[in-house]
């Protein structure tokens, strides 16, 4: 549904989209699911025309949602969240790579992380739902010491692990009309960074601490204002033997002019020296976006979903007019799904989605601080992005 969800999120997706409508899942819920994520980046200079290799990447999907059998004024309010995002072949992967060298450092590490997301959501009232939770991804951080052995030799020493970064979550909901529902959701900044120090002593020669570190993955602060629509009265979810249509459309602001960048100086007693990059100079964003899911019924106790959307996703990188390629461009992003629900005679749901990024192609003029040999070639950017997923659920 263009990846709203502010207003118009369901089940265990509410942890991250709107954790106050977890509320609504009154039965227990698991969900199980499998995406892939195919990219196609490309970077066109005047000498050739270049596919940066990404791999294919295949992500498992588990939630659940949790009811809280509480007693009294809180019966039937409050409900437990968990999702986790996780690469079938890694725990965790980072590329840093050098700022002349081609890359996105904006969209293609996105699924490169196992990811958790937690949270709690309360109806206030009949009409208001709070929610709260977190989203943690996982990076790394270690040292290597390199030293002289008791036989003269060099020897050397690693030490790492996988620690998580965490992000809050805040939401409202407010069903404003039998059939209106405006939602607000805050998500806060998460920053993955590999941090590798590599250390020489007792060599004979002094060496300063090597930093072979940077941002792997960056999500900027996040405020998504929404509002949905239903065609039936009630905010819920469509009911499965009914035909019905929900609408939902919203901004999605994100604070990218607080993003630091990919590189970090390779030597931090001498920060001009190494693969450290200038400040990136990255703006804030308002993404739009708009969401239709249309309900048929198939039978007494089951129906169809079908959905479908659309959102604009601006660049907030500039041009890279100077020896720095961190690419980027504003996507197109079409969105398409088709879901199978049954009532809670037949509390069973499957769902298949797709995702289709179309970046604009982008031409990026170096200037004098990205000429060599005497020639100020120019980069454009662009290329598209599929993903693919199927999700299985049960409610009891």
């Amino acid at each position: 549904m263009g990846m709203t969800s502010a207003a118009s999120a369901e089940g265990y997706e509410a942890i991250y989209g709107n954790p106050g409508l977890l509320a609504e899942s009154r039965k227990k819920a698991l969900t199980l699911g499998v995406g892939i994520a195919r990219h196609a980046l490309i970077a066109n200079t005047d000498q050739a025309s270049l596919t940066l290799p990404t791999d294919e990447m295949k992500t498992i999907y588990i939630g659940a949602a949790l009811p809280i059998p509480f007693g009294g004024a809180l019966r039937d309010r409050v409900t437990f969240g968990v999702g986790f995002l996780n690469p079938v072949k890694f725990l965790v992967r980072g590329k840093i790579l050098y700022p002349e060298r081609y890359q996105y450092p904006v969209v293609a590490p996105r699924v490169q992380s196992i990811a958790v997301t937690m949270g709690i959501g309360a109806r206030i009232t009949d009409r208001i739902y709070l929610g709260a939770g977190f989203e943690a991804l996982a990076a790394v951080v270690g040292e290597i010491l390199i030293s002289l052995d008791a036989t003269g030799r060099i020897g050397s020493r690693t030490d790492d692990q996988v620690i998580a970064a965490y992000a809050p979550i805040a939401s409202v909901a407010v069903d404003a009309h039998p059939r209106w529902r405006l939602g607000l959701t805050y998500r806060g900044e998460l920053v993955g960074r590999f941090a590798l120090t590599i250390r020489a002593q007792d060599l004979g020669i002094p060496l300063p601490d090597f930093n072979v570190a940077g941002i792997a993955q960056y999500i900027p602060h996040q405020l998504a204002l929404e509002a949905r629509w239903s065609s039936v009265d009630g905010n819920g979810a469509l009911p499965a033997n009914r035909h019905g249509t929900r609408i939902a459309g919203g901004l999605l602001y994100r604070m990218w002019s607080r993003y630091p960048g990919p590189n970090e100086p390779t030597v931090l007693a001498n920060t001009d020296f190494g693969t450290g990059s200038p400040p990136i100079d990255a703006h804030d964003t308002i993404s739009p976006r708009v969401g239709v899911e249309h309900g048929i019924p198939l039978s007494a106790v089951a129906g169809f979903r079908l959905r479908g959307g659309y959102a604009l996703e601006p660049t907030p990188l500039p041009p890279q007019t100077g020896k720095e390629n961190f690419l980027d461009s504003t996507r197109h992003v079409v969105t398409g799904g088709l879901g199978v629900v049954g009532d809670d005679s037949l509390p069973f749901q499957l769902d298949v989605f797709a995702q289709l990024h179309v970046l604009q192609n982008r031409l990026h003029e170096k200037k004098e601080g990205g000429c060599s040999a005497g020639t100020c070639p120019s980069v454009t950017s662009g290329g598209t992005i599929t993903v693919v997923g199927i999700t299985a659920g049960v409610r009891f």
